[in-house]
This record gives structure tokens, C-alpha cells and sequence, in this order.
């Protein structure tokens, strides 16, 4: 796993990029490949709490996301073990319930994933929706209107199916699907 560090307003001491090391160094485990796995850390300081943000990557489609906020940055590297964990919990179940091997699978060693029993994932709405051509403003109103955190939409100029979504940070952000 290679990882590559992204500091702002705060220097990354030797004590502190080993215990990330040691910590993250234990996700090398889950891959049968670890040249094709980029790991991003993030590290900010605002008003005296410590962010950290660890996005873990592969080549062929896998990520997980994990961001804390604490006010000591150890107890903030926890909690994002933890949750990147729980995220790795999560997929091996889903993995297993589905019964379907996809692209990214085949690099993962599955049987070192812990296996999480309490989720229990059911579809408990589906919702057919028609695609009506508008541009990105109408989209943005529209999402705004129902008072949704996403809209999915069909941009009119480019003919394509687009995503617009709210960000944590209270901006919005667009994904455009490539056809």
C-alpha cells in the first residue's frame, strides 16, 4: 500500500506518521496485490481539533472513506481504523450474501475480512423515476425543492444521467456518468 500524506496547518511529526503506518499497514492484509493500493491521508487542525481523513483506493474500483474529527489526533486515528473496519465488515457481508464475485473481489482476501452478522440490508423502498433534460441550475432548484440531499437528473446539453448531492461541508458537488 503506498501512502501518500496531505498535512494543512499542521506538520506530520515522525511519531505520528508511524502510528498511521502501523495502523493502516494493518488493511495489507485484505488485498492479494498491494502495489495497485493508494492510501490518502489527510490531517487538519481547526480551531484546535485535529481532522483526519484516510481514503483508501485500488485500481480496479475498490475505496473506502473514513473522516473524524477529535480534539487529540490519536484518539482521531481510532476512530478511523474504526470505522474503515466496520466499512470492510460491511462489504465482506454484503460479498457473502450476494454470492457474486466482482472485478475488485478477485483482490481481495476475503476469509481475513471479520464477517459482520448484524447487518441485516434489505430494500425496503424502490422508486421508478422518468429523467426529464434540464441543466445543472434546474437540478440544483429542484433538489433543493423537495428538500432531498441528492437529485438525479438527465443533463440536457451533453444527453447524459448526472448525480448532484450535498456536501458535508454544505457545497454541492456533481457526478457525471460517462456512457
Amino acid at each position: 500500500m503506498k501512502i501518500q500524506y496531505v498535512c494543512k496547518d499542521v506538520p506530520l511529526s515522525p511519531a505520528m506518521q508511524e502510528a498511521l503506518e502501523g495502523k493502516l499497514g494493518r488493511f495489507d492484509r485484505y488485498f492479494r496485490t498491494t502495489d495497485e493500493v493508494d492510501c490518502t491521508v489527510t490531517l487538519m487542525i481547526h480551531q484546535d481539533k485535529k481532522t483526519l481523513e484516510v481514503a483508501i483506493s485500488s485500481t480496479n474500483g475498490f475505496n473506502l472513506r473514513a473522516k473524524t474529527t477529535d480534539l487529540d489526533f490519536y484518539a482521531a486515528l481510532d476512530l478511523v481504523i474504526e470505522k474503515l473496519d466496520g466499512q470492510m465488515r460491511k462489504l465482506k457481508t454484503q460479498l457473502d450474501r450476494s454470492h457474486k464475485k466482482g472485478s475488485f473481489v478477485d483482490n481481495l482476501l476475503l476469509e481475513s475480512i471479520p464477517a459482520d452478522d448484524s447487518l441485516d440490508l434489505e430494500i425496503v423502498r424502490k422508486k421508478k423515476l422518468s429523467l426529464a433534460p434540464m441543466d445543472v441550475d434546474e437540478a440544483l432548484a429542484r433538489m433543493d425543492a423537495l428538500g432531498h440531499s441528492f437529485f438525479i437528473y438527465l443533463d440536457s446539453s451533453t444527453g447524459s444521467v448526472n448525480v448532484l448531492y450535498e456536501r458535508q461541508d454544505h457545497g454541492y458537488g456533481l457526478i457525471e456518468i460517462e456512457k
